[in-house]
């Protein structure tokens, strides 16, 4: 699936812009956490899907130190990203370039994994691939194994879609230290913007369930951004 996450100057606009401006994104990442530490207090098994330089996999090689991890991502910018930023867990993880916009079966076991992540890159697939996306991860991951998805979903109307842009823009001004106005207009400009297919994490948590996950729920939001996920 081509992409404009390919492009080295969309990738490097978004980990120092972008990533590290994401409101919350710590306490994404604490909740993240929390859950896996409270389903799968252990993890020996972790793959991070669209892993991007490998920020929520390496979160969890650092917090599990038994843990390895398949990083997987089908950006040549991203996985070369990864393997500078993941230097130190070289030895734990394996940094594969594979699209999983077709399917994840090839680079696991079914029943194989014990944790799976994604961070801002399942939201790029149509519904429908979502939906066998999820099925697929639902077989890969063990009994007990949890899913969580740190994710850009849809607003419930396009009121609240304009506040998320509004806020999101001044959140990006204030961390970049730049014109609100410019920001704006790089915002609304952007060359990603048409990869995304949005869907609100209601539905989709309503999709986990349909599969099997236990435990299935949206477990911190804020405005468009959701982390939510389920137990096999």
């Amino acid at each position: 699936m081509e992409t404009n996450w390919q492009r080295q100057d969309v990738t490097q606009h978004y980990l120092e812009k972008v990533r590290g401006g994401i409101p919350f994104g710590a306490e994404q990442a604490k909740i993240m956490l929390q859950v896996v530490n409270h389903f799968m207090p252990n993890p020996k098994k972790i793959m991070d899907l669209g892993c991007g330089n490998g920020f929520l996999a390496e979160i969890l090689l650092k917090t599990y130190s038994n843990a390895s991890a398949i990083l997987l991502d089908h950006s040549e910018p991203m996985i070369q990203a990864a393997v500078k930023y993941m230097s130190e867990y070289s030895n734990r993880c394996e940094i594969i370039y594979g699209d999983f916009s077709r399917s994840i079966k090839d680079f696991a076991e079914p029943n194989s994994i014990d944790c799976i992540v994604s961070g801002f890159a399942i939201h790029h697939l149509t519904h429908d691939r979502k939906q066998e996306l999820y099925k697929d991860i639902y077989n890969l991951l063990a009994p007990g194994g949890i899913f969580i998805n740190v994710e850009h979903t849809a607003s419930a109307s396009p009121e609240i879609e304009k506040l998320y842009d509004e806020l999101f823009i001044e959140h990006l001004s204030i961390h970049n230290n730049r014109d609100r106005q410019e920001v704006a207009n790089d915002y609304f400009s952007r060359p990603d913007m048409n990869d995304n297919i949005l869907e609100r994490v209601d539905i989709q948590v309503n999709w986990l369930r349909e599969i099997g996950f236990k435990h299935s729920d949206c477990y911190f939001k804020w405005m468009e951004l959701a982390v939510f996920g389920g137990v096999k």
